[in-house]
């Protein structure tokens, strides 16, 4: 079966809907028209209610243009996309049919529906026409002017001993975690059975107070802040005041923090610099399109305070941002 006569066979019970065109003139026109319909120009039709070929191809038009062959070539997903108008331009038609379209606010709710989707397009139209720099060549200098920005993420081999406030005030927590410092310093290779014995860490059982592979942002400040001060395997820092108690902190060992040569990060570094230009440009682009200062005319913020909340004006926030 061809993807045109099974599109049709599946739409006959019409559900879904996004377009505009729609035809008001009941059931006995659109039989009249099934029997001169032409296939260039209606795609698919329920009852008065009717798909063309441009709005199809409109609704192709939002998917990526790399995705979009493969997605065509899909016949239940453009089954999805024509029963998907359907069903919104049945019940915009029958929103119509009631006068709704002509209510209050209505109209201008279209409207701004409609700039929303023009806005949208034109900026990608913008962003699809804007200059091409050498990306490659941006990226390599960006990595010999901050190299710090390619490094790995940098792990962090620690262990700890945490003496919880829990049951200790906080001044015999201190004082036991100087206490146990100073064991160390005598005898590091005591970590272990210390962690054992005196931890609160619950975690203690499954890990021996071992935590591997810690990132930045793992971690509370405080600890977080002392254990990444630690330079060499071995060394002990504390005792660290957290909002759990007072740890020891002893790294076992540093990874990360490499720079790669840039060849190996070459893919991903001009990537990220492509979507920081486009990010950027996009940024400029508005920036240039409200240069002018926003101008609220005398009046204007009252007459629309009043009409939401009365002459109960101190129940208004305050609406002056925009003159700033």
């Amino acid at each position: 079966m061809s993807l045109m006569k099974k599109v049709f066979s599946v739409v006959s019970a019409a559900l879904f809907g996004a377009t505009f065109v729609f035809f008001p003139f009941g059931a006995a026109y659109a039989q009249e028209m099934a029997e001169n319909v032409d296939p260039a120009v209606i795609i698919a039709y329920t009852g008065d209610v009717f798909v063309t070929q441009a709005e199809l191809d409109a609704a192709f038009a939002k998917i990526p243009s790399k995705d979009r062959l493969a997605f065509i070539r899909d016949g239940a997903k453009v089954d999805g996309v024509i029963r998907s108008l359907l069903k919104l331009k049945a019940v915009a038609n029958d929103a119509r049919k009631a006068g709704y379209d002509q209510r209050p606010l209505i109209p201008e709710m279209i409207y701004i529906a409609g700039e929303k989707e023009l806005a949208e397009d034109w900026i990608q139209e913008v962003m699809r026409n804007a200059p091409v720099p050498d990306f490659e060549v941006i990226a390599h200098e960006d990595y010999i002017a901050n190299p710090d920005n390619y490094r790995t993420e940098e792990l962090l081999d620690i262990s700890h001993i945490l003496i919880a406030t829990e049951q200790l005030s906080q001044i015999e927590a201190e004082q036991l975690a100087n206490l146990l410092i100073s064991r160390l310093e005598k005898d590091p290779d005591i970590f272990k059975e210390l962690v054992i014995e005196y931890s609160d860490d619950p975690a203690k059982v499954a890990n021996g107070g071992r935590y591997p592979e810690m990132r930045r942002g793992q971690m509370v400040a405080p600890f977080e802040q002392a254990a990444f001060a630690l330079t060499e395997p071995g060394q002990i820092g504390g005792p660290v005041k957290t909002e759990y108690g007072y740890h020891i902190i002893r790294l076992n060992d540093r990874a990360g923090n490499e720079l790669p040569e840039f060849g190996e990060i070459e893919e991903q570094a001009t990537e990220l610099v492509r979507q920081k230009y486009y990010e950027d440009y996009q940024k400029a682009y508005l920036r240039k399109l409200l240069s002018q200062p926003i101008v609220i005319p005398e009046g204007a913020v009252e007459i629309m305070a009043k009409r939401h909340f009365g002459e109960n004006l101190e129940l208004a926030p305050d609406y002056n941002e925009l003159n700033n």
